[in-house]
């Protein structure tokens, strides 16, 4: 688990990325994101023919990609979605300025390879309900989506309990990107969404009705407070 001050800072790099790489659909391409950061990239294959020495020496420690100077190499016979995240691990180890090799930096990079290719806020804006979604939107392998919804349920229940109740700046500039409506109306003193033509002067009632629900679930706990969330507010079907 990163802690606040490097989950930011992390965030703040993901959207460098998506910036200046142009991102502005999902699932997005692994290989020109890598190229564009100047890693030339190799199947398993491909790197035996090259550099043998290299292939036999850093596949004994993994299956799945490796990372050596400025190649990554990957292994081809994986499932494609499973391929997207391995090259994004590898690219996390990188974005970190990893320089040593342990359990901690594997989680890192995990987590790096997870909030690049889906990250909790364009989970949220989506409106992923279950793992099916966040695999079709994301292009994450099923286990991964698991993975990711239920990072991201934690991740929307930290924000109801926080004292700003609002995702942090870099995750607020990445929403921009996919969702650049003008006309934003805060909910939960902080999470937006669109406004909606119902959102009118004569709707107050229906406003103040939301924001005590949300003063009502940040005193909630366990995940019955999350189901809530996703009936009532998360997903919009309480108009």
């Amino acid at each position: 688990m990163l802690s606040s001050k490097r989950y930011i800072g992390m965030m703040e790099k993901i959207v460098s990325i998506y910036v200046d790489c142009g991102i502005s659909s999902l699932p997005f391409d692994c290989f020109t994101v890598l190229k564009f950061y100047g890693f030339r990239i190799f199947t398993y294959s491909q790197l035996r023919k090259q550099n043998l020495r290299l292939y036999n020496i850093m596949t004994a420690y993994t299956q799945d990609s490796l990372i050596w100077g400025d190649i990554i190499a990957y292994n081809e016979k994986a499932a494609p979605n499973r391929i997207r995240f391995s090259l994004m691990h590898e690219f996390g180890h990188y974005v970190f300025g990893h320089e040593e090799e342990g359990q901690k930096e594997e989680n890192e990079a995990d987590m790096f390879a997870a909030s690049v290719l889906a990250p909790y806020i364009l989970i949220h804006k989506f409106k992923c309900k279950n793992a099916n979604q966040v695999h079709d939107t994301f292009g994450l392998s099923y286990m991964a989506s698991n993975k990711a919804l239920l990072s991201y349920k934690e991740w929307f229940r930290n924000i109801s309990y926080s004292a700003t109740r609002k995702p942090t700046e870099p995750e607020q500039q990445l929403e921009h990107i996919f969702f650049p409506e003008p006309n934003l109306i805060p909910l939960m003193e902080g999470i937006v969404q669109p406004a909606r033509e119902c959102y009118t002067e004569n709707n107050e009632e229906e406003l103040d009705e939301r924001s005590n629900f949300m003063k009502f679930l940040g005193r909630w706990r366990g995940d019955l407070g999350f189901g809530i969330a996703e009936d009532k507010w998360l997903y919009g079907n309480d108009l």
